[in-house]
């Protein structure tokens, strides 16, 4: 497979799907973390996301994956606007965008507060919010089809790390599973689509 990831981070993805790519290429805006990781892709390009797919000259791909960084950006349509013709006709682009309707914000919100943090759906780099809807719009609006839709489940561990531990563990994992299976829009900590070029 041809696979370009937008936005790599330490490169998780890179090492897991390496050994299936014929050719992996990566757009990271952190210098650091694309030097770490360069070693990992055919090409690495460490600059701004909207900068770099205005000069690339790349083949499109089989599969694009954009996660958790729209919402870091100012104008997210005009970064999928430039992803449209790097996806293949019968390629995928994969995104993920954190569910700002999760139960958590919503409760905060009826306690009247808003507070950022250093990670998580209220993320301090956030620039933009999302929720099932307005996601999938937005894929829509710039010329993708959704082929699916899956909401991840909350990390509870972060929150209260004894659910983390044994013997709680797996029945929280289970039960926040359970829960973003059953009501996505309220218990989803984040959504993940699949799309294809319109």
């Amino acid at each position: 497979m041809r696979v370009l990831d937008v936005g790599f981070g330490a490169g998780e993805l890179a090492r897991r799907v390496r050994d299936r790519c014929s050719y992996l290429a990566g757009i990271e805006l952190d210098a650091e973390a694309a030097a770490a990781s360069a070693s990992l892709f055919d090409r690495c390009v460490a600059r701004d996301i909207l900068e770099s797919l205005s000069t690339t000259d790349e083949s499109p791909f089989d599969v694009v994956v954009v996660g958790d960084v729209l919402e870091h950006l100012v104008d997210p349509g005009a970064v999928l606007e430039r992803l449209r013709p790097l996806v293949r006709s019968d390629g995928r682009l994969l995104v993920s965008l954190p569910n700002v309707a999760n139960v958590t914000v919503r409760l905060s919100l009826l306690a009247g507060r808003f507070e950022y943090t250093p990670r998580g759906i209220l993320d301090e780099t956030h620039v933009r919010f999302f929720t099932r809807k307005t996601g999938r719009r937005l894929l829509e609006s710039h010329g993708f089809r959704v082929l699916s839709e899956t909401a991840t489940a909350m990390p509870l561990e972060l929150a209260l790390p004894v659910l983390g531990r044994p013997p709680l563990a797996p029945v929280a994992r289970g039960a926040a599973i359970a829960a973003a299976r059953l009501l996505p829009g309220l218990f989803g900590y984040q959504f993940v689509w699949e799309g294809a070029v319109t």
